[in-house]
């Protein structure tokens, strides 16, 4: 089955010390009623827990965590239809993240 990709996900070093992930919903995704995006979520939010599940690397493994807890802290404001699709969202993740592994993963 395959699993329409509601967003593309990219890191960016805007500044130093200062680490962004870039999320830009796709056309498809943004096509999709409001009942229909949830339902997409809730299915990328699922292929990745099974991913993650598979993964035997650690590092692997948190990066696709982290990538499902923004994707479900952003699920109330797809379901109340109050999330800008058309824009792109960026969420800081400071300097901490340098080198993370959800930079690895985004980079396969």
């Amino acid at each position: 089955m395959q699993v329409l990709l509601p967003f593309t996900l990219s890191v960016h070093d805007s500044k130093p010390n200062l680490r962004e992930l870039h999320m830009d919903f796709s056309v498809e995704f943004q096509a999709q009623s409001v009942e229909q995006r949830l339902e997409t979520v809730r299915v990328y939010v699922a292929s990745l827990i099974s991913q993650a599940q598979q993964m035997q690397d650690a590092a692997e493994q948190r990066g696709v965590m982290t990538i499902i807890e923004i994707t479900e802290q952003i699920l109330p404001h797809i379901q109340s239809d109050s999330l800008p699709l058309d824009q792109t969202l960026i969420i800081e993740m400071g300097e901490a993240a340098e080198g993370s592994s959800l930079d690895e993963l985004l980079n396969k």
